[in-house]
């Protein structure tokens, strides 16, 4: 189904900042953030399932992703910066019911935001973890590195020298962990990146994000996720605080579970359940 969709530019030149706005009046609207390398081109699917549900969406094209320069450069903080400034745009502009959402690196994303925004309904994180856990090297490639601050030290010290250095995501994510289980899969590779720099890395890891969020929760996990497995959901989804909480398994499908139709218009519908509990208004047209 095709839906009318807005491109805002919030931010120009080599550090822009673009929103997608899926509008839908008088509905709530949910910010957002896509996954690693990601842009919202990626997240169609999710998307025209979030707006076929009642919900307006604004989705990121974050400083350096999507349609924005690919050159520019940007740390973990910068990414946050981008999607607490499109939350301010869109309150200004009338969208005062706001919930955040995101994917995989946009669920850590979503996290951040909960715990630094107090005008937020809700958050829906579909995987996502506090980057400061000790479980979180498990995600990478560097899971045998025996201590995590001489890593980190390592990354500083490289990132310090080399900041721009390419970065591509199977060097240090498993593709096989990230793509197991995943059924069918509808996701266009426009405009992804194809690597990070090296201080953006080092930034991710070294990353605080407070476990206090202020509104309530909802993270979701696929029970087959081999990169977010069940076991850290669980332990992440236990450190979390917020107003309510709820943690949500989808069926199937592992870490790209939001790639498949069937499993995309499933989650879509669990966040507009959830919405329209929390009183947030929907309109399905």
């Amino acid at each position: 189904m095709r839906y009318p969709v807005e491109y805002h530019r919030l931010r120009h030149g080599r550090r822009a900042l673009t929103l997608e706005l899926w509008p839908n009046h008088k509905a709530g609207t949910v910010l957002f953030y896509p996954g690693t390398m990601f842009s919202p081109i990626q997240y169609r699917l999710l998307l025209s399932a979030l707006r076929q549900n009642g919900l307006a969406v604004a989705a990121l094209h974050l400083t350096g992703h999507g349609c924005n320069p690919h050159r520019a450069s940007f740390c973990f903080a910068d990414l946050l910066a981008d999607g607490l400034e499109a939350e301010e745009w869109l309150w200004q502009h009338g969208h005062k019911e706001l919930a955040v959402c995101g994917h995989s690196q946009g669920g850590i994303l979503t996290l951040a935001h909960a715990g630094a925004s107090s005008r937020l309904r809700a958050a829906f994180a579909f995987t996502g973890i506090l980057p400061q856990q000790v479980e979180a090297i498990q995600l990478t490639r560097f899971k045998n590195f025996r201590d995590r601050a001489s890593l980190q030290g390592y990354l500083d010290r490289l990132a310090h020298v080399f900041p721009h250095f390419p970065v591509p995501a199977p060097a240090y994510l498993s593709v096989r962990r990230i793509c197991q289980n995943a059924r069918q899969l509808c996701c266009n590779r426009r405009k992804g990146r194809v690597f990070y720099p090296l201080s953006f890395l080092a930034s991710l890891f070294s990353a605080q994000v407070s476990p206090l969020l202020r509104c309530p929760l909802y993270l979701f996990n696929a029970v087959d996720d081999a990169l977010f497995t069940p076991a850290l959901a669980r332990t992440t989804f236990s450190l979390l605080q917020a107003p309510a909480k709820r943690l949500i398994w989808l069926p199937g499908g592992g870490h790209l579970a939001v790639f498949d139709p069937h499993l995309s218009l499933l989650a879509a519908s669990h966040v507009a359940v959830a919405c329209a509990g929390l009183g947030i208004p929907l309109q399905i047209r």
